[in-house]
């Protein structure tokens, strides 16, 4: 490996352990190949930034970002916790039940979990303090339920995943939808052993014929909201358009949803969501820039493959490689946001899971949920302190209940996610009729 790559590499990684926004890590790697490196002419380089930026695909993350934004700002969450919780508040713990479900729906309008947090954690951990529930619980199952976000589609990591390693985007947003499913059911159980000796206020009984006219209230109320999801993987998965057609559908279903039917945007709050958009999309493609330089840099100088060979190098037990692979992608997911997380794991490690006979669209999942775990996993944990500041508590009032959450919910479902292929490739291949690699 050139002397200046494993140099580069060693800048990005301290800076990024650092805490120096990931944006600023990649640039600063890339300037200091401009400067130090022997590339005769150093044009293609930025040529290569730009065809990535150029690519159309890219063009949904802004588009579902700014979709989500709107039903955010425009009071869906709100209805969907009034729905959940007249479904399942009334059980023991029930109001746990309602933060993992309305966090999972909303993530899959908003598809980004630091969204769901503001906005289910804004107004589910004060209700559930009022109810009786420890401070420290209620923030961290809002921290743990919102990384859901990352696998429910339309996920932005998925998107860039696909884009990264040319997987099919459809079948990466099918992927990790089986084990969202069982991290729901997992987070479920564990809310309810977790809550069992808290004093919880339960809410008065109702008649059965009460309860059912509540939930048809909520659920109109509700409809436009959860019928958005329905409408954006109904146009994918129905061949009648493409994702980043999917996600201009969504901007346009979801405008006249928040400002006439919900009426919680403005049309000067509109543009808020806008501009916010925008922002979050600038800092992206920066990213995106910078990232598709270094990759371009790094195949030449053989990184991937030196990569391989030194993970492969370790032993020929497919089962400890495999856990060699996630240790990594926890790290990785420690200090990074998972769109860096993807961009920068992906390109190095796909390699060597397919060296391992690992499908890509198998190792997208297990990259999607190791990554979810690491940004709720001590001592960085990004989303993990996210929630601490929107439920004003700290993290020691939180580990106990994080290291819960992780070694009895995200931790079974990642090791079924990796050693059982099926998890990942059952609805690619019944819907879509996808071929894993090697049939």
């Amino acid at each position: 490996m050139n002397i200046d790559i494993l140099i580069d590499a060693i800048i990005l990684v301290t800076l990024l352990l650092l805490g120096v926004p990931a944006p600023l890590c990649f640039a600063a790697a890339a300037l200091f190949l401009f400067a130090t490196g022997d590339f005769h002419n150093s044009n293609f380089l930025v040529s290569s930034g730009f065809s990535k930026l150029s690519s159309l695909i890219l063009l949904a993350i802004p588009l579902y970002i700014f979709a989500g934004g709107l039903m955010t700002q425009g009071g869906i969450a709100g209805r969907l916790i009034d729905l959940a919780e007249s479904l399942i508040a009334r059980v023991k713990g029930g109001l746990g039940i309602v933060v993992v479900f309305s966090t999972a729906i909303f993530g899959a309008i908003s598809g980004m979990s630091t969204a769901a947090v503001a906005s289910i954690g804004s107004i589910m951990i004060p209700k559930m303090v009022e109810r009786g529930y420890d401070r420290g619980y209620a923030t961290t199952l809002v921290a743990a339920s919102s990384v859901l976000a990352l696998l429910i589609p339309p996920s932005s990591s998925m998107i860039l995943y696909g884009w990264v390693t040319n997987t099919s985007i459809t079948a990466m947003f099918l992927a990790p939808v089986l084990p969202a499913l069982l991290l729901i059911g997992s987070f479920t159980l564990l809310n309810l052993f977790l809550t069992r000796n808290m004093k919880v206020v339960e809410p008065p009984r109702r008649s059965l014929r009460d309860t059912g006219t509540d939930v048809w209230l909520k659920t109109k109320r509700a409809a436009f909201g959860l019928a958005m999801p329905i409408v954006i993987l109904g146009c994918i998965y129905g061949g009648i358009t493409t994702p980043t057609e999917a996600a201009a559908i969504a901007v346009i279903y979801a405008i006249p949803v928040a400002v006439f039917i919900y009426r919680g945007l403005s049309f000067r709050s509109l543009t808020d969501v806008a501009w916010k958009t925008g922002q979050i999309a600038a800092v992206l493609m920066v990213l995106v820039f910078f990232s598709s330089m270094l990759a371009r840099v790094w195949t030449m100088g053989n990184v991937p493959q030196t990569v391989m060979e030194s993970i492969l190098g370790l032993s020929d037990n497919k089962i400890l490689l495999l856990l060699l692979i996630n240790l990594f992608l926890l790290l990785i997911g420690m200090f990074l946001d998972d769109i860096s997380g993807v961009l920068l794991a992906s390109p190095m490690l796909l390699p060597v899971a397919v060296s391992l006979g690992i499908d890509p669209v198998h190792f997208g999942a297990i990259v999607g949920v190791n990554l979810g775990m690491g940004l709720i996993t001590p001592p960085t944990a990004p989303i993990l302190y996210f929630s601490g500041l929107i439920g004003n508590t700290t993290l020691p009032r939180m580990i106990g209940y994080t290291m819960a959450f992780i070694l009895f919910g995200y931790l079974p479902v990642l090791l079924l996610t990796t050693f059982v292929p099926e998890l990942s490739l059952l609805l690619p291949e019944l819907i879509l009729g996808y071929q894993p690699m090697g049939q």
